[in-house]
């Protein structure tokens, strides 16, 4: 329960009847003291009153100092994302293969801190510095990314011209090499074919020479030294008591050969002087062994111009057939002449 207060006791001014708690504080006492009813503070301490307005003053309202309006806050976010975003730009320029990447942010730093430039120009923001960072960022962002970018395609054109540069230099050689391959194939190719061509020859040759060599009774053939070789027909031979052993059941024959050097040296007779004599069934025909002086074998070497002859017998068997050959040899290489025909 409260106690009322006494009667005599002052009661503050806050308490004055009738008086609102949430209405501005009115005037200061001090200055309300001497003021006149009706007039400003200080006028002939009647108490106080609102000055009278000014002409084309704009009206304050009842008291001298209203409360301060607080200031909005600085709009400096985009200053901030200037400087961050010219960083990462900057940053991601230098990576020279990150060049195409760098340029986005890079251009983004650049319009975000113009934007804060003008938003400090209009007062509504503080961080200037943050976005002419971002600017300065930006713009060097910009010029290291394009720098980089002119490198790396100029290193790019390099390399593609090294490229096709060593692939023509390959190329180059390759066809080089295959040129030179062809050109080997080829003379390989001519050198096969004179050698089939030359080889053909030969053959040819040879049995050219060979069916030369093959001759009938009666014929001749000269060696390319010139010694010139005649074949008589064979000639019907009776043994006498002179002939050591003759067979019987035989024919016998005599074979008379001509031999003339027409060389310009001497030529050797080694192997000439008794030739080999077969029947028709290639079977070696018997040598009569004559003791007479009409048996003749030549030896030794023939002069120039000089002539020998040889002169053989043969028993040919009567089952032996009507024909026989004779092989004449002469030479290094013992290269024989083969006559054939009738018995006789």
């Amino acid at each position: 329960m409260t106690l009322p207060a006494p009667s005599d006791s002052p009661k503050p001014a806050e308490e004055a009847a009738g008086a609102n708690p949430w209405a501005p504080p009115g005037p200061d006492p001090s200055d309300l003291a001497g003021a006149a009813p009706g007039g400003v503070p200080g006028q002939g301490g009647q108490g106080w009153s609102p000055a009278p307005p000014t002409p084309g003053a704009p009206y304050r309202g009842p008291f001298p100092f209203p409360y301060p309006m607080p200031a909005p806050p600085p709009r400096n976010g985009v200053g901030i994302a200037a400087m961050v975003v010219g960083v990462v730009g900057l940053v991601l320029s230098l990576a020279v293969l990150l060049f195409w990447l760098s340029w986005l942010p890079a251009l983004l730093a650049v319009i975000l801190g113009a934007v804060g430039l003008v938003q400090v120009r209009k007062g509504i923001a503080t961080n200037r510095g943050m976005a002419l960072a971002g600017v300065i960022l930006g713009v060097l962002g910009l010029l290291v990314s394009t720098g980089a970018g002119v490198f790396v395609v100029s290193e790019v054109r390099a390399v593609e011209k090294e490229r096709k540069a060593a692939e023509e230099a390959d190329q180059a050689r390759y066809d080089a090499a295959m040129k030179e391959a062809e050109e080997r194939a080829a003379k390989e190719r001519e050198r096969i074919e004179a050698e089939r061509k030359r080889l053909e020859a030969e053959r040819e040759k040879a049995a050219a020479d060979e069916k030369a060599r093959l001759l009938s009774f009666g014929q001749s053939y000269t060696y390319p030294d010139g010694l010139k070789v005649t074949m008589g027909k064979p000639e019907r031979y009776v043994p006498d008591e002179t002939v050591f052993r003759a067979p019987k059941n035989s024919r016998f024959v005599q074979v008379r050969i001509t031999i003339v050097n027409t060389g310009s040296t001497n030529l050797a007779l080694e192997g000439a002087g008794l030739p080999f004599v077969r029947d028709a069934n290639g079977g070696l025909l018997l040598v009569l062994i004559d003791g007479s002086s009409r048996m003749q074998v030549p030896t030794g070497s023939l002069a120039v111009g000089q002539e020998v002859t040889s002169l053989t017998a043969y028993a040919v068997p009567n089952t032996a057939g009507e024909s026989f050959s004779v092989e004449f040899n002469h030479g290094s290489v013992l290269k024989h002449v083969t006559w054939s025909g009738p018995v006789g």
